[in-house]
This record gives structure tokens, sequence and C-alpha cells, in this order.
């Protein structure tokens, strides 16, 4: 019988003090403030085993306590705060803003981080000028600098994680017993000198209004550093702490920069009995790693390297297949090629049937150093597209979304096409190599896989771009006269469908696989049927 326990608490506390102030067509707001959160969480849990009846099922009754175990866990954020905004005639705006916050996350040393910004913005379209253009009903100019802060890590990284259920052994030699001493040593490293990681972006964007707001525009060109970086960085054998990557010390490493455009427009297309109003956002972000302060980072098929977009991928470029013995023993050979016909062994050597990889530095062999740089997470732009029709009491939403140009590691396809081993395959594997011009695209089964041919490689790389229907709703809502003899002020039924149709060329169960566009076994997107009503009184 196994019994736990846990218990949460979150406190916070916001205190805000304002100003507000107009004098002439002068606007002046300011406001300082503090806030204050605390989180703790606690849990307990015992396991004991045996009973002396049916009758005795507490705990406390059982004949052996087999295990028992608990901790906690807690963080604090005190966070201080202001902020001035000045505007002049409804045509020119300032803001800044200055915050401090001091996080537990960090040491004594490193607690708080400051994050001031900045703001400008001339409202075009209220100058005496414009009346030439009655047609541009908005037009604004923006500008802004600001820095903001992160501290998503675990709560005690400066601080070493001690085991205390270690042991060693003393005196152990032929004839002799060991002897076993406890003893406590840590187990993951901490990083005394982790700081705050900061976000420094600049923007320029522009407000357009036409036809009395028939047709708004928004652009955003933005610049976005992110410095110092909080990464867990990978620990050498010889620390003699954990190995496993969930316990390696968080850093402050390197910085990466995105720019791109963000894009919103808004039409309504007919206005009257009938409605119909159009919504399009667009999002173009190009991504680059610029400094990374030690050694470039590989983890599994991505990769983290100076110059490139984060997290890139990286492995071997599939050139094709062997079909024929000739074929395997001209041109550069493969790690695993035999030393000539004589020697040749189908089960051991490369073979026909077998792909062949790219030579991408022209040496003598394809092996190890021929891996590159083969693909990228990040979407060229992603965008949402959606439609609202209205007539009468009648209403239909239709939501798409999508991506465009990234790619996806499909995991899934590693291990059920991989052939090397004597479990379960996908049927796409029965149109694999089995004679020469059978196929090009997937190799022969062979246990074992001495040509490496599952490698990491554009084999298991695919376009992820998608087109999705994300969200149709249709609706009713019923006129107030019928509904003031039962007491309602308001009454609409609606159906809602989630997800019901998407378009791509991806194989896996779904391309909404996540940011570093991964996928080993992710869970669907559910489609979803939803029937429903609001109502008030």
């Amino acid at each position: 019988q196994t019994l736990s326990s846990a218990y949460e608490e979150l406190y916070l506390w916001d205190n805000q003090l304002s100003y507000d102030k107009k004098f002439g067509k002068h606007k002046l707001n300011a406001m300082i403030g503090t806030s204050y959160q605390q989180y703790k969480k606690e849990w307990m849990s015992a396991t004991g085993s045996g009973r002396a009846s049916e009758m005795t099922t507490e705990l406390d009754n059982a004949t052996k306590a087999t295990d028992v175990g608990g901790n906690s866990y807690a963080w604090a954020l005190m966070s201080y705060m202001g902020r001035v905004h000045y505007s002049y005639d409804n045509r020119y705006f300032l803001t800044a803003t200055f915050r401090a916050d001091g996080s537990s996350k960090f040491g004594a040393n490193n607690r708080f981080g400051y994050f001031p910004s900045f703001s400008a913005a001339w409202n075009i379209s209220n100058e005496s000028f414009m009346e030439r253009a009655p047609w541009i009903s908005m037009l604004k100019l923006r500008l802004g600098y600001g820095l903001t802060g992160n501290q998503n890590i675990d709560a005690y990284a400066f601080a070493d994680k001690l085991e205390v259920n270690g042991a060693y052994s003393f005196g152990s030699q032929r004839g002799f017993e060991a002897t076993q001493v406890s003893l406590i040593y840590p187990y993951k490293l901490s990083n005394p000198s982790i700081k705050w990681e900061s976000v420094e972006q600049y923007n320029v964007g522009l407000d357009m209004g036409f036809l009395n707001d028939r047709i708004v525009a928004n652009v955003d060109f933005y610049l976005k550093n992110t410095n110092d970086m909080l990464t867990k960085k990978p620990v050498p054998q010889t620390s003699g702490t954990s190995l496993v990557s969930s316990d390696w010390p968080p850093v402050n490493i390197g910085k990466v920069r995105n720019t791109g455009v963000e894009i919103s427009l808004n039409t309504k297309n007919f206005v009257g009995e009938f409605t119909w109003e159009t919504t399009l956002n667009m999002t173009f972000n190009k991504n680059k790693v610029l400094k990374l302060g030690g050694p470039e980072i590989l983890s599994g098929v991505s990769l983290i390297r100076e110059g490139l977009p984060i997290n890139s991928f990286y492995g071997f470029i599939m050139g094709g297949i062997y079909q024929n013995l000739d074929e395997v023993f001209s041109g550069v050979p493969m790690e695993n090629r035999a030393q000539d016909r004589e020697s040749h062994n189908s089960k051991v050597n490369t073979s026909p049937g077998d792909i062949w990889f790219v030579n991408t530095d022209n040496n003598d062999v394809i092996d190890d150093f021929d891996r590159t740089v083969i693909g990228n997470p990040n979407p060229d732009f992603i965008f949402g597209f959606n439609n609202q029709f209205g007539y009468k009491n009648f209403d239909l939403s239709i939501y798409f979304q999508g991506t465009v140009g990234n790619d996806i590691w499909n995991g899934v396809r590693v291990a059920h096409e991989g052939m090397e081993s004597t479990y379960n395959q996908f049927t796409s594997t029965l149109n694999r190599w089995n004679g020469e011009g059978s196929s090009n695209t997937m190799p022969r089964a062979i246990y074992a896989d001495p040509n490496r041919n599952n490698r990491a490689s554009t084999r298991w790389l695919e376009d992820g771009s998608y087109l999705r229907l994300k969200n149709l709703t249709f609706g009713y809502t019923f006129t107030q006269a019928g509904l003031r003899k039962i007491g309602v002020k308001s009454l609409r039924l609606y159906l809602s469908f989630d997800n019901l149709w998407t378009l791509t060329n991806y194989s896996g169960l779904d391309p909404e696989v996540g940011l570093w566009g991964l996928d080993y076994g992710i869970y669907p997107t559910s489609r979803t049927y939803m029937f429903g009503a609001s109502v008030k009184f």
C-alpha cells in the first residue's frame, strides 16, 4: 500500500501608485509599483507491505515499511517597477519604463536584473497636412527599445545537489571483505555565477487605416538579441557527477539574434445586413547564433553552432542506393566497404541495397567528417487567416493557420523504417530495395545495419509545412423579442469544430511537433466537435 500527499502555496502581493495629470494639450501618466511572488511545494510518500488481516488496511498496520520519501521546492521573485507616459495633442507619445527583478533562483551576487525600455510614437494622421488625404483614416509611426529578463531555470541552480545514499568500499582485497562506508557527494554540478538572461529588442512599426478603417494594416520590423542565454551544458565523464542531460548545470552562454517582420491585415469586406471581415497575420523570422562562448553543442541531430540557426539539423546527405556490386566498389568507399570483391560479405559489409552518402569533405572515405548541416526546424514564415461572416442572426467563423519552409526530423520513421532489428515495421518498408532497380529511396532490410543506413541523414528529414483548418464555428443568436417572455437577455447556440482538416506532405501523425522540429512520437492534436450555448439573464 502506498500513500502520498502534496501541498502547494503561491503568494502574490502587488502594490501600485499612479499619477495622472492633464494640462492643456499635455498629458502625463506615471506609475510606480512592487510585485512579490512566493511559491512553495512540499510532498511526501510512504509504502508498506504485509498486513495482519484484511481488516487492518491502514499504512500504520503494515508489517513492513518498504519505502519513504519526501522533499520540498520553493522560489521567490521580488520586482520593483516604474513607468512614465507623456503625450502631446494626441500626436506625439513618449513612454519610459524600468524594472528591477530579484529572483531566488540566482546566487546572492547575481540575484537582481535591471530592465529598461523606451518607446515613441507619432500619430501622423492627426497632423493638419493629413486633411489633404481624407481616405487615410489612420497613420502612426512607432519606435521602441527594451530589455526583458528570463529566469526559467531550476530553483537551486547556484548550489550543488547532494546524493545522501552514496557508498564507498574500503579494504577490498583478496581474502578480506570490503567495508561499506556511507557518504554524501554532489551528483549535480552547480553554477554559482548563473545570472539573468536578457532579451534586447529594437522595433519599428507602422499602423495604417484606410476608408474609415475599413482596411487596417500593421507592419512591425524587429531585431531581437538574446544575451547570456540560459541553457544546460554537458559535463565531462571525469566530473563524477550525473551525465543525464536533465541534470546538466545551467550556464549563461552565447548570443542569438532574431530579425523579422510581423504583418497583420484586417479588412471589412462587406458591412450591413451581410457582413464579412477578414484578418491575416504573417510572421517572417530569421534566427542566427552570433556567439556561443565555447565549443559547438551537438545533442542528437540538433546542432548549435555560431553563424547558424539555433538547433539546426546535422547529419549526412543521402545520395542514393547502390544497385549492384560494381557501384559499391566504384567511387568513394563507405566505412564498411570490403577490401575487395573476394572478401566481400553482405552481412557485414556495404552491399547492393545500402545507401551511399555524399562525400562533403572530398577525402578518400565516407565517415563522420562528412556530416554537415542538413536542415532547419525554423519556418520561413508562419501565418493565420480568419474569416468571419454574419447574416441576420447567423454567424460563421473560419480560421486557418500554418507554417512554410520548416523541416521536421521524423524519429518515428527511424525506429519503424530502419529494418535493422526484429520488431514490427511500417508497411512502407514493403517498398524496400530487394533487387537491382527496385528502389532508390529505401534500402535493403539487413539485421544490425552494417552500412549504418539508419545514421542521422536527410533520409529522415521531411518538409514540415502545413495548412490547417484550425477552427470552424457556426452560431445563431435569438432575437430579444422572443427571449423577454422567458426572462433571458440573450441566447446564442453554436457548433464549433477544431482541427477539422490538415494539408501537409509530412508523413507523421501531426506536423505541429514543437519548436525544435523533433518528432519522436508526439501525441497528435485532437479533433474536437463541440455544441454550446451562451446565455445571459
